[in-house]
């Protein structure tokens, strides 16, 4: 119990009291969505609340292995794309319910994958072991090639899934699966809970 403790003190020493406050709130909210969908029988639900409380932990568990300091405004940040994303989006349905959540989302990645990306290199740039200096307009350059890299291989390896579930889904007025494209990778997967309009 004593090493749990001493874990806890020192995840709350490195941090300000607004990002300990989000990061408790948001656990208690997922957490008791997890009980709720537990209860209900909704384990996809459920294994969505437990990814998003394992993600939450993350950017503390790459600070202490890798022994550096996040900003505190880039650890809110994250915290919250994690909680609208995975929470919001996904089990409250989001992504169908206002039109520009997946844009805003995305947006919000491509911030965060810069800021990474310059966070990355400003550490580089200022540890003593390293011995040359990077202008900040290189910094700039490379945060930037981060992020769109990052986004097209994320790109990249969602574009076979979202494909397999248009395929999955799309359904002909005699509720047999359409043939898909051949870019489409073949799945087996059960067929959505809503209906698509034919194309």
């Amino acid at each position: 119990m004593s090493k749990r403790r001493k874990r806890l003190e020192e995840f709350a020493a490195h941090r300000s009291k607004p990002v300990l406050i989000l990061y408790f709130a948001l656990r208690l909210i997922v957490g008791a969505l997890l009980v709720y969908h537990i209860i209900r029988g909704n384990y996809e639900s459920a294994f969505t609340c437990l990814l998003a409380l394992v993600l939450f932990v993350l950017p503390s568990l790459i600070e202490r292995r890798l022994h550096i300091d996040l900003p505190n405004t880039l650890e809110i940040i994250i915290l919250l794309f994690i909680f609208a994303a995975e929470i919001l989006g996904e089990l409250q349905s989001y992504y169908l319910t206002y039109p520009y959540w997946d844009t805003m989302l995305h947006t919000t990645c491509g911030f965060l994958t810069a800021a990474i990306g310059f966070s990355m290199i400003d550490i580089l740039n200022r540890d003593s072991r390293i011995k040359f200096n990077l202008s900040p307009v290189y910094c700039a350059v490379a945060a930037f090639c981060f992020s769109m890299t990052v986004g097209v291989l994320w790109e990249f390896g969602s574009l076979p899934w979202i494909g397999c579930s248009i395929w999955t889904c799309r359904r002909t007025p005699s509720s047999t699966p359409s043939i898909p494209p051949p870019w489409i990778p073949p799945c087996r997967t059960s067929p959505c809970r809503w209906r698509a309009s034919p194309m």
